[in-house]
């Protein structure tokens, strides 16, 4: 999220899911309506910046790998298979877990990012996550 708005819904953070959902869900008509509200709110990611760091930082690490575009968080001992996709608008995570082992690193490099479950209902800045201890 761009910093004045991540300041604006750092304490209403439901307001801002609910506008992410709307945009998220609308119809196909409305594309570039949503298209420029969506990138009035957030700021484009670095993506092979962000893949290349990922990358540098997780190689040596034992339960993950990178497969084409996807960063692979194979941790048995957590039981955790994650996913993690770099784009430009955004991160897209799959995982078996509610918190994936990526958090903590995407935290290091942006703390405004903020986390949309839509299946779920389910949203949070990852920078108010408590649990996120690197190991």
């Amino acid at each position: 999220m761009k910093e004045e708005f991540a300041s604006l819904y750092k304490d209403q953070p439901e307001l801002l899911f609910q506008i992410m959902k709307q945009l998220y869900y609308m119809h196909e008509g409305d594309i570039d309506y949503a298209f420029n509200l969506f990138n009035q709110l957030t700021e484009r990611i670095g993506k092979s910046s962000l893949d290349k760091r990922l990358f540098i930082e997780l190689h040596k690490k034992m339960p993950y790998s990178k497969s084409g575009q996807q960063h692979i968080m194979n941790d048995l001992y957590r039981d955790e298979v994650s996913i993690l996709v770099v784009k430009n608008s955004h991160i897209l995570i799959t995982s078996n877990q509610n918190v994936s082992s990526f958090f903590p690193y995407l935290l290091e490099k942006n703390h405004n990012y903020f986390v949309c479950d839509f299946s779920s209902n389910d949203y949070f800045w990852l920078n108010q996550l408590k649990s996120l201890a690197i190991n």
